[in-house]
């Protein structure tokens, strides 16, 4: 069995997909003394059904509405207060409120979260409708700002257009930046709920969640993990940086177009700016209906023509927002969101067409450096790609194609694949290896 866990820190198990996270997870979970109580959080109801058919030594209970009209939501806070195991998603588990963390407490739950949660989101709401809020019209304020920035609401029996702002200051995990943006934060004082809390995922340096943590100051420690062979058990090891692991399986395995020829048409000269396939240069090329269609045929082109592969196994992703424009010819049905994660369903796709150039959103760029945390955009855009591609067979140690005209984000991905990135890490206190 796995030593105990401490819970100085959350446990951060950061591993190349594939690596058997999920499997260290049931592992743990079919092992531990049956006093031990568990709360699996994971992005699909695919990956609940997972759990609940493979940790045999315990029963877990999923959230369900019953005939009653009870909802998901009042489901899953009656089997926190019956303290029993529970599998359920990220989107409900965002929605647990104060009253159920007390439960949370009483029983010592351990919560094992599958990827990162949306612990930041910035709220929709004008830089105009936040002066009038903070009454710099000369009017009375309809909120308060502490020295931290966090939101009160003061404004009684108010029943107006700003009733979702008033109904998320009172949850009190609303901030306010720089007079200009609200952001919605997860409650940190959940995961200080739990008496201890695992993170299964890949990259985490670079993503939010990190951010997240460092600006409440919780600490992290990290490991990786692997099959023994021998054992046939699934081990905790030393952590690796992504920047220091053997990525030559990886490399081998991802074959990245470039063109061939002296005299081919290159494909990925569309993408040759640093911003091209940004959303601000994807909103400007998608009024030239010329761009367009270029981009659509340069997509279908290297996996009918240069891949010869029909399009069940073509997995292509973009921007939402230009999903319908940027479609490659009989590929509707293959598209898998930039954000995708946790997920085996496009297991078998071997062609991969990345349309995008991620960059996070600037304010909360800024809403983060503010509160004194570093940000690296390169990195967060890199776990991002790495994360995407990894819905792919790839995962299973296949070979893939992949079409990625963005410049930047092909530059990030070659030096990751040689191992060039060492200058992504930056030392900090809450990075503890274990």
């Amino acid at each position: 069995m796995e030593k105990e866990l401490k819970r100085e820190a959350i446990r951060i198990i950061d591993a190349t997909c594939g690596k058997g996270k999920t499997s260290w997870a049931i592992q743990l979970m079919n092992e531990a003394d049956e006093s031990k109580k568990f709360m699996f959080i994971t992005p699909f109801l695919s990956e609940v059904k997972r759990v609940k058919n493979t940790v045999t030594n315990r029963k877990f209970s999923e959230p369900e509405v019953d005939k009653n009209n009870v909802t998901k939501l009042d489901s899953l806070k009656r089997l926190v207060r019956l303290g029993k195991d529970i599998a359920s998603t990220h989107e409900l588990f965002s929605n647990i409120d104060e009253a159920t963390l007390t439960f949370i407490k009483s029983h010592n739950y351990t919560l094992i979260l599958d990827e990162v949660a949306n612990v930041i989101e910035q709220a929709q709401i004008s830089k105009d409708d936040i002066k009038l809020l903070l009454g710099h019209d000369g009017n009375e304020p309809y909120v308060t700002v502490d020295e931290n920035g966090f939101v009160t609401w003061k404004k009684e029996k108010y029943d107006g257009t700003f009733k979702r702002i008033e109904r998320l200051a009172k949850t009190n995990n609303l901030m306010i930046f720089n007079d200009t943006a609200m952001f919605w934060t997860f409650p940190v004082s959940v995961f200080k709920a739990f008496k201890d809390v695992i993170i299964l995922t890949y990259m985490f340096w670079g993503q939010s969640q990190r951010y997240y943590f460092k600006m409440f100051e919780v600490p992290m420690y990290f490991n990786s993990v692997e099959l023994n062979r021998d054992t046939g058990r699934f081990e905790l090891t030393q952590y690796v940086k992504p920047t220091q692991e053997n990525v030559a399986f990886l490399k081998q395995n991802i074959n990245i177009y470039y063109p061939s020829k002296y005299n081919e048409k290159d494909m990925n000269a569309v993408g040759e700016k640093k911003g091209a396939f940004s959303r601000s240069w994807l909103t400007e090329s998608a009024k030239d209906k010329e761009m367009v269609k270029l981009i659509r045929s340069h997509a279908y082109n290297f996996y009918g023509n240069k891949c010869k592969v029909k399009s069940d196994k073509v997995m292509w992703t973009c921007l939402k927002d230009f999903e319908k424009k940027l479609t490659p010819k009989s590929a509707k049905k293959q598209f898998v969101s930039l954000t995708a994660r946790a997920t085996n369903d496009y297991i078998d796709k071997e062609v991969c067409i990345y349309l995008a150039n991620r960059f996070m959103n600037p304010v909360e760029k800024k809403f983060f450096q503010f509160h004194n945390v570093k940000v690296d955009e390169d990195f967060w855009a890199l776990s991002e790609l790495i994360q995407w591609l990894f819905r792919s067979r790839i995962r299973r140690g296949e070979v893939i194609n992949l079409y990625i005209p963005s410049s930047r984000m092909r530059n990030l991905l070659e030096k990751y694949l040689n191992g060039e990135a060492v200058a992504w890490f930056e030392k900090d206190d809450t990075f503890i290896v274990k």
